[in-house]
């Protein structure tokens, strides 16, 4: 009955919209199966969600066959005709297929599907180029199911095309009528159903659980949701003076200095999550055995969160105050060249040299484009440490003979000055040089032994330093950029996805000794720079000095929700909230986010009041370019 009024390459073409979303429900049961301890509970109908998105994908992609195969012609039967729909699905199987499985294992370092961004990301300098060669030798077996997958819809492809083409028998008129039906009805399930406007990434959250939506989501459909520029929307939750009462980002401090003109060295340490380091985690197995030492002698903060999830989020949060609150990183924004305020800029004007230390192939993440905007006097990358016997193969320069080379540039620096170190050693493939291989070997995974071995490469730094005569002078701030990929419950939920280490040392004031427990973030280590230095002019930064006497908060923008760490009535939360709606709200003493207190009514209304402020500033600011006090 329905051959009757279907012509056979209609059916034909629907059949293969269906071997892509087949190939699609495949890719999500591999990312189910590789990353099940981020899921402990899924249920049949996060398939079904996940099956909705895939339509919607395929909707998309498959626009241009729509437009190939069922534009009205004759000759949709002639073989070279076939052999141009087959390339163009061979691409289109080919693209989104791989984004997928990428997104198997990167989704462990993220916590989330990937956006546009990791295309310009990937863009940057050589990092493409450099880490192929890795990426193929860690991760083998995703390009033998790529290839796999890719056989599989050749070959369903070629199963559906022997149905008979029946283009020639189809009268013109017919073909006219089917062609803007079939468009029609493509745009229509591509833009997720009748809609004001189409489906995007936090929809799926009405599908799930909010632990889930990364599994619903389709890779694919993530990136091409956030292709070209994301632009940020005014908010007006709260009228101008309300909005300073609660949040103002304009900061101005009038307290003396603690520290007269100090050197200052702020080491960025690469996925340094709190899970590795047992003076904060309180766990018996030591991986840092320098930095726990260190941290006896020092001031730790054992709240703090960090306000992105990858690298580029931690520079700019670092040293302008500028936290992940959108979809896409700063750095690749359209908004990446707005004004901005940031540690250099201010302390050069102080007399400060200033310098930025990244072992990294220059042009690395936009790092160096990053450092000049943000005012640093100096960029020091491989190029400029011009020694590749120390290169370890996929990202850089090792951690210890870099942090080496980077004291001696150090000390040719005007005194006082301020440095900016990245190390890189942490990271996948998880490289230890040939000299150390056997001597970091103690932790269950990879992770453990190259945080070991970036943890030596820090003593060594130190050891060289005290050596010098800018050491009792200087202030050291250790903290890491973002949490790795982890296994363990507690830190691959929500709160122990963003706990870091923030550590102030110094040598000889007894000041920076102690632990606080107040919630801190990245961007509050600008402010409390500009704080502890006596700066009195007013400034912009979204954070806050760590030194206030006000409670301290973290936000960031991960896997399509907001995460705000806040205080209310002395006690420590979590917000998580999307789409304009509160998911959870957990206690901080509740690591494993067991009891959601969104109930209280009080709680809510109080740790949404503070978010919605400071997301209303948020995007005023970068919306308008004013980030920097007239």
């Amino acid at each position: 009955m329905l051959k009757k009024f279907l012509p056979n390459y209609f059916l034909r073409f629907l059949l293969k919209a269906g071997v892509l979303v087949l190939i699609y429900t495949l890719c999500r049961v591999l990312f189910l199966i590789l990353n099940n301890d981020h899921f402990p509970v899924v249920y049949f109908t996060d398939f079904l969600a996940g099956l909705w998105f895939d339509l919607v994908t395929v909707a998309i992609v498959f626009l241009p066959l729509v437009a190939l195969e069922m534009f009205p012609n004759k000759f949709r039967g002639k073989n070279w005709y076939q052999w141009v729909l087959l390339l163009v699905f061979n691409v289109i199987l080919f693209l989104t297929t791989l984004i997928n499985l990428i997104d198997i294992e990167y989704f462990k370092h993220t916590s989330s599907r990937s956006t546009a961004s990791l295309i310009k990301m990937l863009g940057f300098g050589e990092d493409l180029q450099q880490q192929i060669p890795s990426f193929l030798g860690s991760y083998w077996y995703l390009l033998v199911i790529l290839i796999l997958l890719q056989v599989l819809g050749i070959w369903l492809y070629r199963r559906v095309n022997r149905i008979k083409d029946d283009s020639h028998s189809v009268s013109w008129l017919k073909q006219i009528i089917i062609f803007p039906i079939i468009v029609g009805l493509f745009i229509l399930v591509g833009r997720g159903g009748f809609g004001v406007r189409p489906i995007a990434a936090p929809k799926a959250a009405s599908y799930t659980i909010d632990q889930n939506i990364q599994l619903v989501l389709n890779s694919a459909f993530t990136i091409i949701k956030t292709w070209g520029n994301i632009e940020l929307d005014e908010k007006e939750y709260f009228e101008t003076e309300e909005l300073k009462a609660i949040y103002n980002p304009i900061r101005q401090y009038n307290d003396d200095a603690i520290l007269n003109q100090p050197n200052v060295v702020v080491l960025l340490m690469e996925s340094f999550s709190v899970e590795y380091i047992a003076s904060i985690n309180g766990e018996d197995k030591v991986y840092t055995p320098f930095l726990d030492d260190l941290i006896d002698s020092s001031l730790v903060f054992t709240n703090c969160y960090a306000n992105g999830k990858k690298s580029m989020d931690a520079m700019p949060s670092v040293i302008s105050s500028i936290p992940k609150l959108m979809e896409i990183e700063y750095l690749t924004s359209s908004y990446a060249a707005n004004q901005i305020e940031s540690i250099p800029k201010i302390l050069t004007k102080k007399g400060y040299e200033t310098g930025f230390f990244h072992g990294a192939t220059n042009g690395s993440m936009n790092f160096d484009v990053f450092a000049d905007i943000s005012g640093f006097d100096n960029y020091y990358g491989r190029s400029e440490y011009n020694n590749d016997d120390d290169f370890d193969g996929t990202w850089g320069i090792f951690d210890e003979p870099f942090l080496d080379w980077s004291a001696d540039e150090i000390s040719k620096m005007k005194r006082p000055f301020f440095s900016t170190i990245f190390t890189i050693s942490s990271h996948p493939p998880y490289t230890i040089p040939k000299q150390h291989k056997d001597k970091f070997t103690s932790g269950p995974y990879e992770m453990h032994n190259s945080v070991s071995y970036a943890d030596y490469a820090l003593s060594t730094f130190f050891e060289k330093a005290k050596q010098t005569d800018w050491y009792n002078n200087t202030l050291f701030i250790i903290v890491a950029d973002h949490t790795p990929a982890s296994a363990t419950p507690v830190y691959f939920k929500d709160m122990g996805n963003m706990h870091i280490p923030l550590v102030f040392f110094h040598p000889t004031n007894p000041f920076f000794r102690g632990r606080e427990d107040k919630i801190v973030s990245q961007a509050d280590v600008m402010p409390t720079v500009l704080h502890l230095l006596g700066h009195k002019e007013p400034f912009f930064a979204f954070g806050k000095s760590i030194f206030e006497k006000s409670s301290g908060y973290s936000a960031s923008y991960i896997g399509d929700k907001f995460l705000y760490f806040g205080s209310y009535k002395d006690a420590n939360y979590l917000l998580q909230y999307q789409d304009e709606k509160i998911l959870g709200i957990f206690n901080t003493e509740d690591i494993l986010q067991t009891k959601n207190l969104m109930s209280d009514i009080a709680l809510s209304e109080a740790l949404e009041k503070q978010l919605k402020a400071m997301i209303q500033s948020y995007n005023h600011a970068i919306i308008n370019n004013e980030m920097t006090v007239k």
